[in-house]
C-alpha cells in the first residue's frame, strides 16, 4: 500500500462458529454409524423375523428414509456462521444521497384475510426505513382490485406524509405505527417520551387513531362491498397509480427529506388467464416499478411482514456495496430470517420456524448463502432479470450484459413495450426513468405491462423474473434462477439484543397451520419428484455445491418423513396386538436405543443453541408437533404432489 494510502474498513463481517461446526460433526458421526448399524442389522436379519417380510421390509424402508433425509439435514449444520453489518461506515464512505435505490414491493392478495390497516401498516413502515427518501420507492400489489385497498392506500400516503418526518426527527427505531403507539415494542426508541417530542408524538398517535378508523369505518360500508363482487376479484382491468397527495404535493422537494414513492398496482385479471399467484404478482410489480423508479435492488415483503426496524435496508447495502475481500460479486441477496409477533411463548405448533431461520439458514449460509424464503429479502434486480454473476464482476455491475444485448432478444424475454426494453438496458446507469417533478408522473406503458397477455410469448416467470413451475415460488427461483447458475446469498440474522427487522403473524389454530403446511410440502416434494428439477439432479447446482445441492433437496424431500412416520405409527402397535415380534432380538436392543438417543440428543442440542440455552419446553413441542405434522400436512402432502407428479408422467 502506497504511503498515505487508507483503506476503507469493510462494511460487514462474518465468523466461522468453529466450536459448533466440530460439535455438529461429532454428533453427525456418531449418529450414522449407529443408525447405519441398526438399519444394517435389521437387513442382514431380514429373513429371521417372524413378522413376516413385508412389515419387516416397510421397516427397513422406513428406516433407510429417515436415514437419507437426516444425512441431506446435516449440509445445514457442517458450517455455521455468523454476519454483522455496520451501517455507520457505509455512510461514512458514501453519502445517502449516493447509495443504491431500492424498491420496496409489498403484495396482498384478498382483503378479507388480509384486512387492509394491516396491509397499510406494512406499507408505511416500509416508507419509514431509514434511507434517503429519494431513493426509496414502495409497490403495492392487490391481486383484488378491491376499492377498499386502493381508498387505504391514498389514506396510508397522507398518513406517511406526517410519520415519515417524525420518525426521521425524533430517531424512531420502530417504524411500524400499529406496534408502536401500541406499547408493544417494548425497546426504547430514545427521548420521544418527554417535551417537544412527547407532544409530538401525541400528536401522531391522533392522527393515526383517525388514520385507523377512517379505514375501519370504510371496510364496514355496504357501498364498497356492493361494488366488489367476488366476480370482479377475478375478472377486472389493469389499474396503475401513483399515490400522491394532490395539489398540496411538492414535486420539487430534494434531499433527505423527499417522500418516497407509493405506487399502486392492481395488474389485470381474466378467468381464462391463468396469474400464477404471488410469483405473477411480483413480477407484475417487477415490470412496473422497472418504468417508474428502476431501481437495482429489491425489498419483497408479504403484506403481514411488517418493517420492525428501519435499519434493514442500510445493513442489506452492507453486504451487497461491501468490496473488502472476499467482494460479493456474485451476492444475489440478502435474506433476513422470518419472525413473528404473535406467537404464545408455549408455541405448541412451532410457528416460530426455529428449525429454518435459527439453524438450518446460518448453516447454510456458511456454504453459499440461504434458500430464498419468500419475504424479508434485498435481492438484485438484475439477477432477477436472468443475469449471469460473471457479468457482475466488473463495474458497472447492474444489469451490463442487457445493455449490449440485441433488441430482438430483450423483446423475446421482456415484452413488447419499448419503456421496458429502454429501462432494461440503462439498468447498469442505476437513473431512474423519470426525476425531479416528472418522478411522479405515471408512464405510458404502465397499464400495458400489467395486463395478463402481456407475458404470452416472452420469459416472464421462466428466464425472467419470479419462476411459475410451483407453487413454492420462492424455494424454486432461488434454486433455479440463482444458485444453480452461481449466485450466493448472504443470511442477516440480528444478534440477541437487537431489534427483529421484520415482524410478521402466523396462523395461531391447527387447522390452518397444517393446510398451510399442506401446500408447502406439496410445491417442494413436487420439485423433489420433478424430473427437470430434482435438485440432486441438477448439473448446475451440483457443479456449484454439492451440500447446497443437499440443502435443496432436504427441503424437497422432507414431506417423506410422512411414509416413516405412518410406518412408526402403525406397524409396531398392530404387530403388537397380534402378539408379532418386529424388531431383533435382545441382543440388537442397544444398537437401536443408542441411534434413538442420539437423535434426540441431536435435536436437543439444535434447539438450545439457538435459544442460547436449555429449552426443553421448544425441544418437546418440536418433537409432538413433527409426528402430529407428518401424519397430516406432510402425508396429504405427498399424495397431492404424487398425483400431480403421475399425471404430468402420463
Amino acid at each position: 500500500m502506497a504511503a498515505g494510502e487508507t483503506t476503507t474498513p469493510p462494511f460487514s463481517s462474518v465468523h466461522v462458529n468453529r466450536r459448533l461446526a466440530t460439535a455438529n460433526r461429532l454428533m453427525a458421526a456418531v449418529h450414522a454409524a449407529l443408525a447405519a448399524a441398526a438399519i444394517a442389522h435389521r437387513a442382514l436379519h431380514l429373513h429371521q423375523l417372524s413378522g413376516g417380510v413385508a412389515r419387516n421390509a416397510a421397516m427397513v424402508a422406513a428406516d433407510l428414509t429417515l436415514l437419507f433425509l437426516w444425512t441431506l439435514s446435516q449440509s445445514g449444520l457442517w458450517r455455521p456462521v455468523s454476519r454483522a453489518a455496520f451501517p455507520d461506515r457505509l455512510l461514512e464512505s458514501r453519502r445517502r444521497g449516493d447509495l443504491p435505490a431500492v424498491d420496496v414491493l409489498v403484495v396482498t392478495a384478498d382483503p378479507d384475510k388480509e384486512p387492509a390497516l394491516g396491509v397499510m401498516n406494512t406499507v408505511v413502515s416500509a416508507m419509514a426505513l431509514d434511507y434517503h427518501g429519494g431513493r426509496l420507492s414502495v409497490y403495492l400489489s392487490d391481486d383484488a382490485g378491491s376499492p377498499l385497498t386502493l381508498m387505504a392506500a391514498r389514506k396510508a400516503y397522507a398518513f406517511a406524509r406526517a410519520w415519515v418526518p417524525f420518525c426521521r426527527r425524533y430517531s424512531v427505531q420502530c417504524p411500524w405505527p400499529d406496534r408502536y403507539f401500541a406499547g408493544d415494542d417494548g425497546q426504547d426508541d430514545g427521548g420521544d417520551r418527554c417535551g417537544e417530542a412527547a407532544e409530538e408524538r401525541r400528536r401522531m398517535k391522533k392522527m393515526y387513531e383517525t388514520f385507523k378508523g377512517d379505514i375501519e369505518e370504510a371496510s364496514k360500508e355496504k357501498s364498497i362491498s356492493r361494488s366488489w363482487t367476488k366476480e370482479k376479484r377475478q375478472d377486472h382491468d389493469a389499474y396503475v397509480e401513483i399515490i400522491t397527495a394532490g395539489e398540496e404535493e411538492d414535486d420539487d422537494q430534494q434531499g433527505e427529506e423527499t417522500m418516497p414513492l407509493l405506487v399502486y398496482v392492481s395488474r389485470e385479471k381474466r378467468r381464462a388467464s391463468p396469474h400464477h399467484f404471488k410469483a405473477g404478482a411480483l413480477n407484475a410489480l417487477l415490470r412496473v416499478s422497472s418504468l417508474v423508479s428502476n431501481a437495482p435492488y429489491l425489498l419483497v415483503l408479504d403484506c403481514d411482514m411488517s418493517c420492525n426496524s428501519r435499519s434493514s435496508a442500510l445493513e442489506a447495502m452492507c453486504f451487497h456495496l461491501d468490496r473488502s475481500p472476499p467482494a460479493p460479486e456474485s451476492l444475489a441477496f440478502v435474506q433476513f430470517p422470518q419472525m413473528f409477533h404473535n406467537l404464545s411463548p408455549n408455541d405448541i405448533y412451532t410457528n416460530d420456524l426455529r428449525y429454518i431461520f435459527a439453524t438450518r439458514w446460518i448453516g447454510q449460509d456458511g456454504l453459499r448463502g440461504p434458500l430464498l424464503a419468500g419475504t424479508g429479502f434485498y435481492v438484485r434486480r438484475d439477477a432477477l432479470y436472468g443475469a449471469m454473476p460473471s457479468a457482475a464482476t466488473s463495474l458497472p455491475a447492474h444489469g451490463a450484459e442487457f445493455s449490449s444485448m440485441e433488441t430482438g432478444e430483450l423483446v423475446r424475454r421482456f415484452g413488447h413495450s419499448d419503456d421496458l426494453i429502454s429501462s432494461v438496458r440503462n439498468l447498469h446507469l442505476q437513473k431512474p426513468p423519470a426525476a425531479g417533478r416528472h418522478r411522479r408522473r405515471l408512464p405510458r406503458d404502465a397499464a400495458l405491462v400489467a395486463s395478463c397477455a402481456y407475458e404470452t410469448g416472452t420469459g416472464w416467470g421462466d428466464e425472467v423474473g419470479f419462476m411459475y413451475q410451483s407453487v413454492v415460488e420462492d424455494y424454486f427461483t432461488g434454486y433455479r434462477r440463482f444458485f444453480s447458475r452461481g449466485w450466493t446469498s448472504a443470511y442477516c440474522y440480528p444478534a440477541p439484543s437487537s431489534r427483529p427487522p421484520f415482524l410478521g403473524t402466523m396462523p395461531t389454530n391447527l387447522n390452518d397451520v397444517l393446510v398451510q403446511n399442506k401446500r408447502w410440502m406439496s410445491g417442494l416434494l413436487a420439485v423433489g419428484l420433478s424430473r427437470r428439477y430434482c435438485p440432486l439432479a441438477c448439473r448446475g447446482l451440483l457443479a456449484v455445491s454439492v451440500p447446497q445441492a443437499m440443502t435443496y433437496a432436504h427441503f424437497g424431500f422432507l414431506s417423506l418423513y410422512a411414509f416413516s412416520a405412518l410406518c412408526y405409527a402403525t406397524l409396531p402397535q398392530l404387530c403388537f396386538l397380534r402378539g408379532v415380534p418386529l424388531f431383533p432380538d435382545a441382543a440388537a436392543a442397544p444398537w437401536f436405543a443408542a441411534a434413538f438417543a442420539s437423535s434426540l440428543v441431536q435435536h436437543l442440542v439444535e434447539v438450545s443453541v439457538a435459544r442460547r440455552g436449555l429449552a426443553v419446553r421448544t425441544w418437546w413441542n418440536e418433537q409432538r408437533f413433527w409426528m402430529l405434522n407428518a401424519v397430516t400436512a406432510q402425508l396429504f402432502g405427498c399424495v397431492s404432489a404424487v398425483q400431480d407428479t403421475i399425471l404430468v408422467y402420463i
